[in-house]
């Protein structure tokens, strides 16, 4: 999917910031927000919209369990290292 011709504009008047949800209910699912949104020393105002369309329930669950067994390999790989 391309990005959209025109950036949409936050609340704080600054362009936004195409982010990634790694939410249960939106894994992979992208949203324009703040750009301050990750900034733990600037509050960031209340835009949010979403980029993606929202997830079929058959694709939430195949990327939750790839997700999840991703999850497991990189547990497994730290725990190996520790021995």
């Amino acid at each position: 999917m391309d990005m959209p011709k025109v950036i949409p504009v936050c609340y704080c008047g600054n362009p936004v910031k195409l982010n990634t949800s790694w939410s249960n209910n939106n894994p992979g699912r992208r949203f324009f927000g703040c750009k301050k949104f990750d900034n733990a020393f600037q509050k960031p105002c209340q835009f949010f919209s979403w980029f993606d369309p929202p997830l079929t329930p058959r694709l939430r669950v195949v990327l939750l369990g790839l997700l999840k067994k991703v999850k497991s390999l990189e547990d497994a790989r730290k725990k190996e290292r520790r021995t």
